[in-house]
């Protein structure tokens, strides 16, 4: 993959942030229970897998656009 690609698709996840927060939040204020945790743990693995699917591989290839950097 490119360079430039990689740091467009990085920059467009990192936007995801806050709305996943939001979403997170939102979650966070149902009652707790099975359905809460199980809803929590989904949001998770949308996070993990944005990060881990996405973010971490271009930035093995590119570690200048590392986010955390």
């Amino acid at each position: 993959m490119e360079k430039l690609s990689a740091s467009k698709i990085i920059e467009s996840v990192l936007q995801l942030s806050d709305p996943l927060n939001g979403i997170g939040d939102q979650l966070q204020a149902l009652p707790e229970g099975a359905e809460r945790d199980a809803l929590l743990r989904a949001l998770g693995s949308v996070m993990a897998e944005l990060y881990t699917g996405l973010i971490r591989p271009m930035v093995r290839q590119y570690p200048d656009l590392d986010p955390d950097r």
